[in-house]
């Protein structure tokens, strides 16, 4: 599995609208790379199934 590397926004005390946006925007970048690893892997997987079929 590869590794994902990504900081978070951390929250403020208080409630401000650019920090919560900042906290979506990071958490977004998260779960694209999350789901751009995971294709990448199940194409090698099924690739390397396809070659010990042959």
């Amino acid at each position: 599995m590869a590794k994902i590397v990504q900081s978070l926004t951390r929250a403020s005390d208080e409630y401000q609208a650019d920090v919560a946006h900042s906290l979506v925007r990071d958490l977004d970048a998260v779960l694209e790379k999350l789901n751009t690893t995971f294709q990448e892997e199940l194409k090698q997987e099924i690739e390397a199934k396809a070659f010990f079929m042959e």
